[in-house]
């Protein structure tokens, strides 16, 4: 079996760190979700207004903080989150017949969100709030339950996801929001590309139309340029008694495929609790170098440019390297850099020296 497999398949570890219901939800670990083409955005275009009545309540924490005014709306409970990330867990009923979300954004951002009920007739809508008039204006952002709703547009200010019914109530539902990342602004009719996000959408990876890679609005890498921050070396070198052995591995003028949501990385030679996979793409350049030394009689000297494959370095990545399994650098958020190469171009890991790493996806 190929190493590149069993990595990505047998070694992909699945953890519940745990959540909790109505607070906010604990980070899970979790497969990550793959958007396998561009993901439709919707516009934030607003059209028709509601009332509200903010009270004296200012506190940024989960709770009841806002009230409808009764003679212009339906009963509901009010929600402030702190943050731009939502993943929380409520319910409808007869008497509580529709919840209302609120955040805040600093600045313009991107928006993922979705929520998710075994009751078919749930969606949620996003409003443009205004404390100073109490109004709510209704977006055309929204969507049924499961619905995967995505736009590049959410200007800096006051919002709220309403989560209502068009038809029974009773039910549980999840509500889950993430807009952490920039805004886009497109270019050459180019939108920005939601690449993949966590289960729970607390982390996201998008693309933009200059080839920038963010996760949660940090950046990361560029698609359409080598990354010189994504540099990885590995160097060994043993004497004794007037002989060596060395080992060498490079790896530079990083281009990128994709890169995943969050995860825990760990291997015998460095591991990261906040760490991303970058999968490399073709143009990365790889160079592998061993030597070794005796001062014997008489003294013996070998050197050799083949990797693992059996292929001479330096090299650049090519159409081979593409068909079989992933090279992977594995880079700390924490850190901002390059910790790993999880590749069968390791020679530590093809040859088994060391174990396979495992990685856990946070949910």
């Amino acid at each position: 079996m190929k190493w590149g497999k069993y990595f990505i398949g047998i070694l992909l570890v699945f953890l519940v760190l745990g959540s909790t219901s109505v607070a906010p939800a604990s980070v899970e670990a979790n497969s990550s979700s793959t958007i396998t083409k561009d993901a439709a955005t919707t516009s934030l275009s607003t059209n028709t207004t509601q009332a509200l009545e903010p009270t004296s309540t200012t506190e940024a924490v989960y709770g009841e903080t806002l009230k409808v005014n009764p003679h212009r709306a339906s009963l509901m409970s009010n929600f402030n989150v702190s943050g731009d990330l939502m993943s929380f867990t409520d319910s409808l009923t007869t008497a509580d017949p529709t919840d209302f979300w609120f955040f805040s954004v600093p600045t313009d951002r991107s928006i993922l969100a979705q929520i998710r009920s075994s009751n078919p007739n749930y969606r949620f809508d996003l409003y443009s709030i205004d404390w100073s008039t109490g109004t709510a204006s209704l977006t055309g952002f929204g969507g049924k339950a499961s619905e995967l709703k995505f736009a590049t547009d959410l200007k800096a200010g006051d919002w709220g996801l309403r989560v209502t019914s068009t038809g029974t109530v009773g039910e549980s539902y999840s509500i889950h929001m993430n807009a952490a990342s920039p805004a886009d602004s497109p270019i050459n009719g180019k939108s920005a590309r939601l690449t993949s996000y966590s289960n729970n959408l607390i982390y996201t990876v998008i693309e933009y139309p200059n080839g920038d890679i963010k996760v949660n609005g940090a950046q990361i890498a560029n698609t359409t340029t080598a990354n010189p921050n994504l540099d990885w070396s590995r160097e060994f070198y043993f004497s004794y008694g007037g002989s060596y052995n060395s080992r060498t591995h490079d790896v530079s003028e990083v281009r990128v495929k994709s890169i995943t949501t969050p995860v825990k990385y760990t291997s015998n030679y460095a591991s990261s609790d906040n760490a991303v996979l970058i999968v490399l793409n073709e143009g990365t350049l790889f160079t592998y170098f061993e030597s070794a030394y005796s001062s014997g009689n008489p003294p013996y000297h070998s050197s050799s440019f083949v990797d693992t494959n059996g292929r001479v370095t330096p090299r650049r990545l090519d159409f081979i390297d593409m068909s079989g399994d992933p090279d992977i650098l594995v880079y700390d958020l924490d850190k901002k850099k390059v910790i790993d190469f999880a590749s069968s171009l390791n020679y530590y890991y093809a040859k088994g020296i060391e174990p396979n790493p495992t990685v856990v996806y946070y949910n």
